[in-house]
């Protein structure tokens, strides 16, 4: 069960990761993507991942200056 949605962006990161590499070692196309739109998906779903992570260390570290 995805508990934060920050998990649920990281699940989709891994899966079109792993689809891009079943698709560059197949040398196949699935859903009309190549492997690097499945790669390039996935490195944008990693940033993503990455800039939330880093606005909840700020918001936490906002938080505790202000106490």
């Amino acid at each position: 069960m995805v508990a934060r949605w920050g998990d649920l962006n990281r699940y989709l990161a891994f899966a079109s990761l792993l689809v891009g590499i079943v698709t560059a070692a197949l040398d196949r196309t699935f859903g009309g993507f190549a492997p690097v739109h499945w790669f390039l998906l996935a490195i944008f779903a990693f940033l993503i991942v990455i800039c939330t992570e880093v606005v909840q260390l700020r918001l936490f570290f906002e938080s505790r200056q202000e106490k």
